[in-house]
């Protein structure tokens, strides 16, 4: 019986250890940015969590963002981002639309700045 739970806990960790939002935390909580601005710009089936996973972690931080994600897929506003659903695996006019908002967001960039690229 020990056997089972340890193998059933090891699966349940190490699913939610990958899931995308997950990862994100782990990769953000405690990092330092520099002084500059921090965009986000998060694009595919879990970008949406991936952006509001960068959002609670970054807070007023925060600058801007940008979600590109599959019809269906976005579960709410997220503060200071736009969020763009589209075609997937075929890009449609709402996928046109998502990315000219991205290159709309990272136009006029300073050297200061920081893009994180959520995939």
């Amino acid at each position: 019986m020990q056997l089972r739970k340890d193998a059933d806990r090891i699966i349940r960790d190490s699913i939610k250890n990958v899931l995308p939002d997950e990862a994100v935390y782990a990769a953000l909580r405690g990092r330092r940015f520099a002084d500059g601005r921090i965009y986000t710009v998060a694009v595919g089936k879990a970008a949406w969590q991936m952006a509001k996973a960068a959002s609670d972690v970054l807070k007023d931080r925060l600058e801007r963002g940008v979600v590109v994600t599959k019809y269906g897929h976005v579960k709410g506003d997220l503060p200071k981002t736009d969020c763009y659903e589209a075609g997937h695996p075929v890009p449609d006019a709402q996928s046109v639309l998502g990315t000219q908002a991205v290159l709309r967001l990272v136009s006029g960039l300073r050297d200061t700045d920081t893009v994180l690229f959520l995939l």
